[in-house]
């Protein structure tokens, strides 16, 4: 669990009652057959134990734990009705939170490890005594057809003559992520590295970077809720060349700068990933905010405060990344008449499913025990050493179910969410959203540095014209690799705003996210500023239009250097953000609502390639930006205008993982 604060807070305020779905322009309606898949994430109201640290019986943290697992199965069944095939739920989504090391222990199941060996749990209950969970997930993952991944709490025996950390009580406990496959066997298990003060669990003795295999999309990374804020097992992966992730938490939004859905929309961007972020809804903790998240789309639900504490599931077709698998898709095609689109029906063959052990192999043995045959025989292992064929042909026709994914995209938003679900009505939530594969996969290796997201023609989902698309410096469309010193094109009729001049207001220091940033304001309807912190410097162009007089105050801020409030990391952060209040002491405090609409160019010069930019308007509405440009030097850049809303933040956050 991260970025949870040591005692409750009020729930934030949110953006709408309907999931927000932020489309790509200029795409086809609908994907490529083979190219994109539906996933599903759920963010889910945990069913509480009352009292975390008193010790249940087995008996009774398997009753706590059964109640969760029943809402699980009906939202995998609705998702799967929907054409999903993956869904994600959350971190701590079958116990819930703040339990003791040793309050937890009934909650704690032996997770085998799929790299040793290969465990259907819903079809060989006998192998494993005390896995009830694990066969209840299974039999769910198997009954619905679906790849699923959960969280839950593994034990680990172990010993101090063999291994020194091994604890007192001679066992590990490990907050973990499991993924089983659509015949239900074990695909993956992940043990969380980044712990968020959680007492009942241990870090893992060794990293674990862990992949998985699919059929439909080729590979995806595991990682879980703070994870995303650390170099391991996060940039590994991106390393790599994993450029799909699914992402259980249970995250406490934080604004200005690290709100769930901000986050989770700026990891996509900024390392050019899918990200699948199911959530917990829990308001006394501030805890909500899951998405489906693409560089170039995304669906989002951020709750609002006063609506019913409820779960929420999101539904959306998006296109494949892994480009290794895609050229062993179309490959594949090529060969005798259909061996794996037989799946038909019945993507459940043995054989398909069968990549078996090795997925997860070729996942955690971290850069070189990739592909080795390890267990991927499974059940005759067919398919295998072509593999990979295997995994790419079959989806048949299961990616296409619900016949209306792909219409018109713009629907999207207006149609989900009603009647407490996301795209009922079939595929509601996954239409408009196959941005042809192709789109996202031209750069997925891209190491961070040479991205460009340019604007384009289509509305985002109905809401406003000049959504930003996204392509790269190698296509004709993108913008040039060097930044433009030049203030972003408000009108051609517009004067440039005016220089820096001495006298603008003076730098001064106010905390915002625990840190000393130093801050400028801005100054009338326009201007351009620099701010720095020591040689670190951050520079803004901006128009803004105060709606109905208002008076909002409006500073840039920077900072460089380590963030030690409730964890310790490496940061240089430049954001434009809304002050709550009318004094300068208010700049960094949270806001969730602002009505001035503000044209920017944001731009830093980083000591890091990893640099995640943000856009948040009121009441918790994403934007897409205009353009993000980085260069080689380090500079990165951020352009938009014409927001739907007010301002709240605009932030280039950057990690500098080798300085933690």
């Amino acid at each position: 669990m991260a970025l949870r604060v040591l005692q409750a807070v009020a729930a934030v305020a949110v953006l709408c009652r309907f999931p927000v779905t932020l489309t790509r322009a200029g795409d086809k309606s609908e994907g490529t057959p083979g190219q994109s898949y539906v996933a599903a994430v759920y963010e889910h109201r945990v069913i509480l134990n009352p009292e975390p640290h008193v010790p249940l019986s087995r008996a009774a943290a398997l009753k706590h734990m059964m109640s969760n697992l029943d809402v699980y199965e009906e939202q995998a069944a609705r998702a799967a009705e929907q054409g999903a095939q993956i869904i994600v739920f959350p971190e701590d989504g079958l116990q819930g939170f703040n339990f003791s090391r040793l309050s937890i222990f009934a909650y704690l199941e032996t997770i085998p490890d799929p790299q040793s060996e290969d465990w259907n749990p819903c079809t060989q209950t006998d192998r494993h005594t005390h896995t009830e969970v694990l066969q209840r997930l299974s039999c769910m993952a198997r009954r619905h057809r679906l790849y699923l991944v959960a969280n839950m709490a593994d034990l680990q025996p172990c010993c101090q003559t063999s291994h020194p950390t091994c604890p007192p009580d001679g066992r590990w406990q490990f907050n973990t992520d499991v993924v089983f496959r659509r015949d239900g066997s074990l695909a993956a298990r992940y043990h969380k590295h980044n712990l968020y003060f959680e007492k009942a669990f241990d870090a893992p003795p060794t990293l674990e970077v862990v992949t998985f295999d699919t059929p439909f999309a080729g590979r995806f990374g595991v990682f879980t809720c703070f994870d995303i804020l650390f170099h391991d097992p996060t940039i590994r992966l991106l390393e790599q060349g994993v450029r799909q992730m699914v992402y259980p938490t249970a995250w406490m939004n934080q604004l200005p700068l690290l709100s769930a859905v901000q986050f989770q929309r700026a990891f996509s961007l900024g390392a050019n990933t899918t990200l699948l972020a199911a959530n917990i809804r829990a308001d006394s903790l501030g805890m909500t905010g899951s998405g489906i998240f693409t560089p170039g789309t995304a669906i989002y639900h951020h709750a609002r405060a006063g609506q019913p504490e409820e779960g929420r599931l999101l539904v959306l077709r998006i296109p494949v990344l892994d480009t290794a698998w895609l050229g062993t898709e179309t490959r594949a095609k090529g060969q005798a008449g259909g061996e794996g689109e037989g799946e038909a029906g019945g993507e459940g063959e043995a054989g398909g499913e069968g990549e078996a052990g090795g997925e997860t192999a070729r996942g955690e043995g971290e850069a070189g025990g990739e592909g080795e045959a390890g267990g991927e025989g499974e059940a005759g292992g067919e398919g295998h050493a072509g593999g990979e064929t295997a995994r790419g042909e079959g989806e048949a026709g299961g990616e296409g179910h619900a016949g209306g994914e792909g219409e018109a995209g713009g629907e999207t938003a207006r149609g989900e969410g009603e009647a407490g679900g996301e795209g009922e009505g079939g595929g509601e939530t996954a239409r408009g959203e196959g941005e042809a594969g192709g789109e996202t996969a031209r750069g997925e290796g891209k190491a961070g540095g040479e991205t460009a997201y340019t604007r384009s023609t289509k509305p985002l989902s109905g809401q406003r014209e000049g959504n930003s698309g996204f392509c790269l410096q190698e296509s004709q469309h993108c913008q040039e690799d060097s930044l433009s010193t030049s203030p972003p094109a408000f009108s051609a009729s517009s004067p440039s705003p005016p220089a820096f001049s001495p006298s603008s207001p003076f730098p001064f220091t106010s905390s915002m996210m625990y840190d000393p940033f130093s801050f400028l304001l801005l100054s009338g309807s326009e201007g351009q500023l620099t701010v720095c912190d020591g040689p670190f410097c951050c520079h803004l162009h901006y128009r803004r239009s105060p709606q109905g007089g208002n008076t909002e105050l409006y500073a840039l801020g920077a900072f460089s250097g380590t963030h030690t409030v409730n964890g310790r990391y490496n940061v240089q952060v430049c954001a434009l953000v809304r002050c709550l209040g009318s004094e300068v002491s208010s700049c960094g405090q949270e806001v969730e609502e602002a009505e001035s609409r503000v044209d920017f160019l944001l731009e830093g010069e980083f000591g890091t390639r990893h640099v995640y930019p943000s856009l948040l308007g009121s009441g918790m509405v994403l934007e897409q930006p205009d353009q993000v440009k980085t260069t080689a030097d380090g500079r990165v850049a951020m352009e938009h205008s014409g927001m739907t809303v007010g301002l709240v933040t605009a932030c280039l956050y950057g990690r500098v993982y080798d300085q933690d």
